[in-house]
């Protein structure tokens, strides 16, 4: 009799069966490719037979211009614009802006600018009138709009003179503070300064064209800034002034914190031109930015304006809280070290108190480039203002200049 328990003891089962239930899944549709229209494009083809005026041509006073070329679109054009404007003027007549426009619905894309064909049923070669534009340098910009381009956008610019027939010649007498036998002594020749010239507007004139061309360059004097305009004859004075700009470095410490060491350049906020062909603000004087001997640095800052009040200002500033501490040396870079010692004010640059900058800029390179500043001007302080062929009466290393460094670091090849 076999045990209990064998007894029991069942036959092996079988393996167990998989079975694989697959669902019917519908298939997803492909989302259709969207193709994105083509973008909007604008262009201005000059007329090979009647160009457009250029910078180089004389449209004479109160004469007319043809207008010719074709604006060209992928897309209904929707306007066309010429405007007009005119340096240094403040007159009302500018911007002198013409504007024709198109129905979308008749699909222009071509628009020749002496077509009349247009909403107005008239060109804009007979709205715009040259024989009104002024005495000056003007900009003339062609802009034009689409159904795809509703802002209107530029497609075209030039610039060109319009002269009259009747000049001026910058005289002596024109010269102020006796600064005739100075400019005469920087250039050598009258011819390099005393040039023929129109009234534009206010106290801004326009040099005779062929005067400009042979006697102004751009200069490229510092990073960041556009090229600096100026006489060729000073150009040297120039390189030698970008030579400290790029090279010489300052710190200053003090009431308003640190401004580590910078290259000289970094101290430069906004440059406000050189070469500007007009008088001073009373008419009576040449300005010596119509030589292209005089540059505008740092505009912006309230202590460099024009003004009278600024004298004591700038004096105090310097003179009293900017200490000069020597050339010292961090991380391989010399550098000249100043500590500012005065209040604590709100109106800094680059943690240094803005009454102070341009001196800084005078003193460690304008100075030794041979230029003459602003701020010493007898009756007026102009601290923006460094200019080579002035009459500047009081002297940097004088008893009423504020000269702190009488020893330099760096060298510069004496100019040819």
């Amino acid at each position: 009799m076999l045990p209990l328990r064998q007894e029991r003891q069942s036959a092996p089962s079988a393996s167990p069966v998989t079975t694989l239930i697959v669902a019917n899944i519908p298939t997803a549709t492909p989302a259709p490719t969207v193709t994105p229209p083509p973008a909007s494009v604008l262009t201005f083809d000059e007329s090979a037979d009647d160009p457009m005026p250029q910078i180089n041509d004389r449209l004479a006073l109160g004469r007319s211009f043809q207008l010719r070329g074709n604006v060209q679109s992928n897309y209904p054009l929707l306007s066309v614009s010429v405007s007009i404007s005119c340096a240094y003027s403040e007159n009302l007549f500018y911007p002198y802006t013409q504007t024709v426009t198109f129905d979308p619905n008749k699909g222009v894309y071509s628009y020749p600018l002496d077509d009349a064909l247009t909403q107005e049923g008239v060109s804009l070669d007979s709205l715009v009138q040259f024989s009104e534009l002024k005495t000056g340098i003007h900009t003339l910009s062609v802009s034009a709009s689409s159904t795809a381009q509703a802002e209107p956008a530029e497609v075209y610019r030039t610039r060109f003179y319009v002269l009259s027939d009747s000049w001026d010649t910058i005289q002596k007498s024109d010269f102020s503070n006796n600064s005739y036998s100075t400019a005469l002594a920087f250039f050598g020749d009258t011819d390099a300064f005393l040039y023929r010239y129109q009234w534009v507007d206010g106290r801004y004139i326009v040099a005779d064209p062929d005067w400009e061309n042979e006697y102004i360059t751009d200069f490229d004097c510092v990073p960041n800034t556009d090229p600096w305009r100026v006489h060729k004859l000073a150009v040297p004075y120039y390189e030698e002034v970008s030579f400290y700009l790029n090279n010489v470095h300052v710190r200053v410490s003090g009431t308003n914190g640190d401004s580590g060491v910078l290259a000289l350049y970094e101290l430069i906020d906004t440059y406000n031109g050189s070469y500007c062909s007009r008088f001073t603000s009373s008419r009576q004087h040449i300005s010596h930015h119509a030589f292209g001997t005089a540059s505008d640095v740092n505009g912006g800052m309230g202590a460099n304006d024009n003004t009278k009040e600024n004298i004591a200002l700038i004096n105090s500033e310097v003179g009293d809280y900017l200490v000069y501490n020597g050339i010292k040396t961090e991380d391989g870079v010399s550098y000249y070290d100043y500590a500012y010692n005065g209040e604590s004010l709100i109106w800094t640059f680059r943690s240094i108190p803005e009454t102070v900058v341009n001196y800084i800029l005078y003193e460690l390179a304008f100075y030794r480039a041979g230029f003459q500043w602003g701020h010493y001007y007898v009756s007026t302080s102009d601290a923006m203002h460094f200019t080579l062929a002035d009459n500047i009466r009081i002297s940097h290393d004088g008893n009423d200049g504020l000269r702190k460094v009488f020893e330099y670091a760096e060298s510069y090849e004496t100019r040819q």
